[in-house]
């Protein structure tokens, strides 16, 4: 499939900073659990329905291998997952149409067996792949992208556990900024990530190559008297913790770091597909250091953060991130500043091809734009 070089145009809907879809679609995306696919019909093999970027898409256990194929029979246009997975194939609940993993129609029940099928019965399929107990879809394989890398899976001292997936009216732009923004702490999280007068934080280098936007930075603990991690009251006796470490992988997968001490480390994973233009679903994990802690424990604590990001992330105008004259940056959106950059370039490159995604996707940042990021004078 080629990349489309339209832009969006004055006026019309586009994606985070007037990106197009097309873009996006080279890029892999969780889009269920692979819990969610063995719950969505009985036999634990789908279909199951689900959207990414503004296309409704299946996905099923054919043969052993889960697939995901737009939700569109090619007889009738009908959803295929109103049917059923069978052994072998995938049925049509409207005609009994049955298809294979590849896709190839391999029964159409209304027509004598010795009748040949027609050339186009078949399903227009995706690149599918499960990892990390999810499934994850690439629209277009063109640019060969690559899976994110999650640490914490593959990471036998690490103890990973799949939070509840959410789906916030906002984009995947918007979801992103608010993870990787710790100044909206001391007053959206008061008394639980942190509290005034604890405002300001240090100023972090970045590095950005390789797929991937690092840094580290400090942030505030709300005093908390007990043993848990988090928890109020805030108070004077706040303290810095130490240096967390934030990880983007182009474009929409982040992770946070924290090693508390030599034994004691955590980290959360998390995905924000964009099901379309302003909505997000976010997949992720909360991780930590092997121990006798219960696992609710450690999800409560990310019910608390999220339901109160939610109503502040839910009010933003535009849902999507706009033009840059809508906001005003400032140094300490340092990091924002600089993904927002690279998702431009990004965008721009899928205009010309493949080959430019890469070249983007793997360079280096120029040391005269993080001069001028320091100065307040860098692209927003």
């Amino acid at each position: 499939m080629s990349v489309s070089t339209t832009r969006p145009e004055a006026g019309q809907a586009g994606y985070d900073l007037n990106t197009n879809a097309e873009t996006w679609r080279l890029f892999w995306h969780p889009v269920a659990t692979l819990h969610e696919l063995r719950e969505a019909k009985p036999g634990g093999r789908g279909p199951l329905r689900t959207t990414l970027l503004g296309e409704q898409i299946g996905i099923a256990e054919i043969g052993g291998q889960v697939i995901a194929f737009e939700d569109r029979c090619p007889h009738r246009g009908v959803a295929l997952t109103l049917g059923w997975a069978e052994d072998d194939g995938l049925r049509c609940r409207y005609h009994g149409w049955c298809f294979d993993a590849a896709g190839t129609c391999t029964e159409i029940p209304s027509m004598p067996a010795d009748q040949t099928k027609p050339a186009r019965a078949a399903l227009t399929k995706y690149d599918c792949e499960v990892r990390y107990d999810l499934v994850w879809v690439r629209l277009d394989g063109s640019a060969d992208t690559v899976l994110p890398e999650f640490e914490g899976w593959s990471d036998e001292a690490m103890h990973c556990i799949l939070g509840e997936p959410y789906t916030w009216p906002c984009s995947s732009g918007r979801r992103m900024e608010n993870f990787m923004d710790v100044t909206h702490f001391p007053f959206t999280h008061q008394g639980t990530l942190g509290a005034p007068p604890n405002t300001v934080f240090p100023v972090f280098p970045m590095d950005l190559h390789d797929r991937r936007l690092r840094w580290k930075t400090e942030t505030f603990l709300a005093h908390n008297p007990g043993t848990d991690t988090y928890g109020p009251p805030a108070d004077e006796n706040s303290r810095m913790l130490p240096p967390a470490e934030y990880v983007i992988e182009m474009p929409f997968t982040i992770t946070l770091k924290f090693q508390w001490s030599d034994t004691f480390s955590t980290q959360i994973f998390m995905h924000a597909t964009p099901i379309d233009e302003v909505t997000s679903r976010s997949y992720w994990f909360t991780c930590h250091t092997v121990d006798d802690s219960a696992d609710e424990v450690h999800l409560q604590l990310q019910d608390m953060v999220l339901g109160e990001d939610l109503p502040v992330v839910s009010s933003h105008q535009p849902a999507r991130i706009g033009d840059a004259a809508e906001e005003l940056s400032i140094m300490p959106d340092k990091a924002m500043i600089l993904w927002r950059r690279w998702i431009r370039e990004l965008d721009a490159a899928a205009a010309k091809g493949v080959d430019e995604v890469w070249k983007v996707l793997e360079k280096v940042e120029l040391e005269s734009t993080r001069e001028q990021v320091a100065a307040g004078t860098g692209p927003r």
